[in-house]
């Protein structure tokens, strides 16, 4: 239910609050300084958090210190002392120091609620600029002193240290429970294995100002100027608890968006101010002098503008009229602004147009301007990476997933620009001297050689910051050593012989229909590259001699540089799927036949040849390419065996299960626990405790009989599961089905019979991949994720179809980079912390050629199978 915004009048001052009914006593002073910019001035004494403050970001936790508390109760009692009441004794000096009762009572006191500090603080995902309280010995408790005045004066002001450490672990409580936290806050407390709190201890806790985080207690609250909110996460969460939250309204005509319920109609404050001039009361004080906001803002109930007793307009506030939405083609993205790319326009018709454009510009310029252009042009053939004192601007066209992968032209930063430039080649970086415009566009050349590599400049490790420690562990668990990790790898013969159909006794190396794409792609390729597009390490080629070096360049070459029309021209001394070879969709094992779902892709079905299959599911790989590479092999006839030998190498494949179930079998995947990280409001910081935090509850969801999924969708999502659970789970996932299935799962109809095999949900994708769902200035989510989700992976130049060396070397690097090169502070910065779906894709991209050489090995293989497979029968 809304709530209604309260408007207060105080010294020619509008403040409005949706949580509080009256202003406090005292209004501080505002300060002067940018509280966007500056995070270190907020007050560090103990006296000052003791009334209410000011919105610092560096102190979110201040509106939650207890205001005016009584220190009754068993936990508190030993801080109830006034200056009358405060015993001293003198040293063995003869100076003034706090009696040893009281000392040693606060010592044990403070001591305690550091502990719970730590304990609610760990694993939650705070503001990067948070600043915590000094903890209160440091302001002198414990030291003597010249006189007994003074030791009591010290005495009190530590004494008001004890409520700030308070807040924060209300702060931390009221996080835990707003977020909807798996383990209840006192949990964390009574059961942590290292030093648990006793639960009485605990239950005294709750029942203080700590625990107590209800409306019964009091709080201080916090002043906002309307012109920034520095706790975008926070405001929220205070407005849900009712925390007491005013807004200064000013009159200019920046107003931040995030308080944009805080801003009143006009008519309202001129009901307040009306109010206020008529009432003999202060505001808060008389609740007719309170002005209500009832009305849509800016409005009359008739619907007209009105004018502000004060002045303002729609515009002093930023507000007006919206403009009208430009026409686009819902078939397609909506161009990014000032892009110039048109509704639906591809990088081809773009170009083309540019072009033209150019031309008309070129018969118009002058003498002068055509010298200035030359010169631009000719300085951007070194293709020398825009600097920052650099006026180019660089747009990449990037891949939109949802449309198709359509192209979208994107401008990018110039923090940005460094880290992309060597994902590209001369041949795919486009400069515009008439605009001074570079354009970075893969489809200029689709078989390029990148200059750079992301291994190298995606993530940088740098000296990760030694302390604090990150937090213990929700649970202990034990991870198989990274080297028990290769045991699926195979080496680069193996990989060509089985996964690409290379015949190893090749010796052809000659063009096809004399192509120049052919020849110079071939010419200018070092033998380490082909490895690394076909997605191999490139570490186990030093017996491969230097004329098979060139044979394979140009088997490689010829997926890379041929059309899909001209597959069939590959040689037949290079190739299996060449016309004329003995390659059959059956052998003396398997046989493979297809299988058709409408609205679905082609599935295929690997059955024993001669006899019937000992599982009680069926063995179905959605990858050409996966089904022709088992006809290659000489596994057997056991499915089982076929199966986990796919698993070792990081296949993708299912395995249906039939089952005959009434219709409420089916359960909505909303009955399904709900694994998740969280959601989070800008600024987003994640540091390494967060990782290990992740990483231990992913360790957890993979124990669940379900997650056996993961495993079978391979790629990144297996490699992850595959961190978790190690090698030696394999053979257990092949045992079946989990209960979680058929009310879950996915179900598919094979010829009249329903089947069914476990599946992941999105968020359960998203969760073992470490996504954090970050809420962005406009209202959208955008997603970061410690690993590529699917999506990013997909096509990327990783992407061969099976987990190869390459793909291992990028994990172990990453691992590496997240251990020693992310911070350990959220007051620190680096750059290889979460990222989201568009960073991961231009991480991954590598060499385009990849791409382009698995979309013609997909090819080829889905053609050999549509022409020689027959479509499946359950006989």
């Amino acid at each position: 239910m809304p709530r209604d915004l309260n408007i207060f009048v105080c010294d020619e001052k509008i403040f409005t609050s949706l949580t509080a009914s009256f202003l406090p006593d005292d209004i501080p002073y505002e300060p002067a300084w940018d509280p966007r910019d500056d995070h270190d001035s907020s007050p560090d004494d103990t006296t000052s958090p003791l009334t209410t403050r000011w919105a610092y970001a560096a102190r979110p936790w201040f509106p939650l210190v207890p205001l005016n508390p009584s220190f009754d109760g068993p936990i508190f009692e030993c801080l109830n002392h006034s200056m009358f009441s405060l015993r001293t004794e003198l040293d063995s000096q003869g100076k003034h120091i706090l009696h040893h009762d009281i000392r040693e009572s606060w010592v044990e006191l403070e001591k305690k609620l550091l502990w719970c500090q730590e304990l609610l603080g760990a694993g939650l995902l705070v503001p990067w600029e948070t600043k915590l309280p000094r903890p209160p010995a440091q302001y002198g408790y414990q030291r003597s002193h010249s006189d007994a005045k003074l030791a009591k004066k010290v005495a009190l002001k530590s004494r008001n240290a004890f409520l700030l450490i308070a807040a924060v672990c209300s702060w931390y409580i009221m996080s835990r429970q707003y977020r909807g936290s798996n383990r209840p806050w006192k949990a964390l407390l009574v059961d942590n294995p290292r030093c648990p709190i006793p639960a009485e201890w605990v239950h005294k806790l709750s029942r203080s100002f700590v625990g107590d985080i209800s409306t019964k207690v009091p709080r201080t609250g916090a002043f906002i100027s309307s012109i920034h909110c520095p706790w975008e996460l926070q405001l929220p969460m205070f407005e849900h608890f009712s925390i007491p939250i005013w807004v200064h309204i000013k009159q200019v005509a920046v107003f931040d968006l995030k308080l944009r319920h805080y801003n009143p109609s006009k008519e309202a404050i001129a009901r307040a101010i009306e109010a206020q001039r008529t009432s003999n009361s202060a505001w808060g004080q008389n609740d007719s002098a309170w002005g209500k906001d009832d009305g849509v803002w800016g409005k009359r109930d008739d619907g007209s503008q009105s004018q502000s007793p004060l002045g303002w307009d729609g515009s002093a506030l930023g507000w007006g009229p919206a403009p009208e939405a430009p026409q686009v083609d819902p078939r397609f993205p909506v161009p990014e602004r000032l892009s110039g790319q048109k509704s639906g326009e591809d990088w081809k018709a773009f170009f083309a147009r540019r072009l033209e454009e150019n031309k008309k510009k070129q018969a118009k310029e002058s003498p002068a301007q055509r010298q200035s252009r030359e010169s631009r042009e000719q300085a951007a053939k070194s293709h020398n990476i825009p600097g920052k004192s650099s006026t180019a601007t660089v747009f990449e066209w990037q891949p939109q997933h949802e449309y198709g992968d359509f192209l979208l032209r994107i401008r990018l930063i110039k923090a940005e620009v460094p880290s992309t430039w060597g994902n590209y080649s001369n041949s795919t970086r486009l400069y515009d001297s008439f605009r001074n415009e570079w354009d970075l566009c893969d489809q200029l050349d689709p078989t390029s050689t990148p200059d750079g590599d992301w291994e190298e400049d995606f993530f940088d490790v740098s000296d990760p910051i030694p302390d604090p420690l990150p937090p213990p562990p929700p649970c202990a668990s034990i991870v198989a050593a990274s080297s028990d990790y290769t045991e699926g790898i195979e080496r680069f013969v193996t990989h060509l012989r089985f996964h690409l159909g290379f015949h190893l006794a090749a010796s052809t190396t000659r063009s096809i229909g004399g192509s120049t794409a052919f020849d110079s792609w071939v010419d200018k390729q070092k033998f380490s590259h082909v490895c690394n597009i076909v997605g191999d390490s490139g570490k186990d080629v030093d017996s491969i001699s230097d004329m098979q070096q060139h044979v394979i360049t140009c088997f490689v070459g010829y997926l890379v540089t041929l059309p899909a029309t001209q597959l069939s021209e590959i040689p037949s001394d290079h190739w299996d799927l060449a016309p004329g070879t003995p390659l059959s969709t059956s052998n003396a094992f398997i046989r493979v036949s297809y299988l058709d779902i409408p609205g679905q892709e082609r599935l295929y079905i690997i059955q024993p040849s001669q006899s019937r299959s000992l599982v009680p599911w069926k063995l179905v790989v959605p990858d050409a390419a996966t089904a022709v590479m088992c006809l290659r092999r000489d596994w057997g006839s056991d499915i089982s065996t076929i199966a986990l030998e796919l698993l070792k190498k990081g296949i993708t494949f299912k395995t249906l299960q039939p089952m005959a179930v009434p219709p409420s079998a089916r359960r909505p995947l909303s009955e399904l626990r709900t694994y998740s990280l969280g959601y989070f409001r800008p600024p987003f910081k994640a540091v390494y405790a967060d990782y290990i935090t992740y990483e231990q509850y992913r360790h957890e969801f993979m124990k669940e009989d379900r997650a056996r999924a993961a495993l079978l969708r391979g790629g990144i999502l297996w490699r992850l599961a595959l961190h978790s659970l190690g090698f030696d789970i394999l053979p257990s996932v092949l045992i079946g089905i989990s209960q979680d299935a058929v009310p879950f799962g996915q179900m598919l109809s094979l010829n009249g019979e329903t089947h069914f095999d476990d599946d992941l949900s999105e968020e359960e994708v998203d969760f073992i991949c470490g996504t954090y769902y970050v809420y962005t200035n406009n209202g959208c989510i955008e997603k970061l994720s410690w690993w590529p989700r699917p999506q990013a992976w997909a096509g990327s130049g990783l992407d061969v179809g099976f987990w190869s060396s390459r793909c291992e070397d990028w994990f172990q690097k990453r691992l590496e980079n997240i251990r020693q090169g992310v911070s350990r502070r959220r007051d620190s910065s680096d750059n290889n912390g979460p990222v989201n779906n568009t960073r991961w894709k231009q991480g991954l991209k590598f060499n385009a050629a990849t791409k382009k050489f698995k979309k013609n090995l997909d090819t080829a293989c889905s053609n050999f199978l549509a022409t020689k497979a027959s479509a499946f029968t359950d006989d």
